[in-house]
């Protein structure tokens, strides 16, 4: 296994071009909402709450319904609109 980092770190000093620097460009990460914009989103998907993460930067959906805690991640507010509707049109109503 040390003989393979070596090879490794060898390669990576004799052929810079294989090199994993300059990392790769990061996705844009989305601005915080406004408390307006999440209202928006909470009275979009009433049976949910909704908040926004700012550590996964991104909107998070929990279910007040159903027999088990549903979780939904999405970090545009309008794929997290339709997958909590999707949700809801899938769960069989007793």
């Amino acid at each position: 296994m040390i003989r393979r980092l070596l090879a490794a770190l060898g390669i990576l000093i004799t052929r810079p071009e294989r090199s994993a620097w300059p990392p790769p460009p990061r996705r844009p990460e989305p601005p915080d909402p406004s408390p307006a914009q999440l209202a928006e989103v909470q009275s979009l998907c009433s049976q949910w709450l909704v908040m926004w993460c700012w550590y996964r930067r991104e909107y998070a959906a929990i279910a007040r319904f159903g027999p088990e805690p549903t979780i939904i991640y999405a970090r545009d507010p309008r794929h997290l609109v339709f997958q909590c509707r999707a949700t809801e049109l899938a769960l069989a109503i007793p």
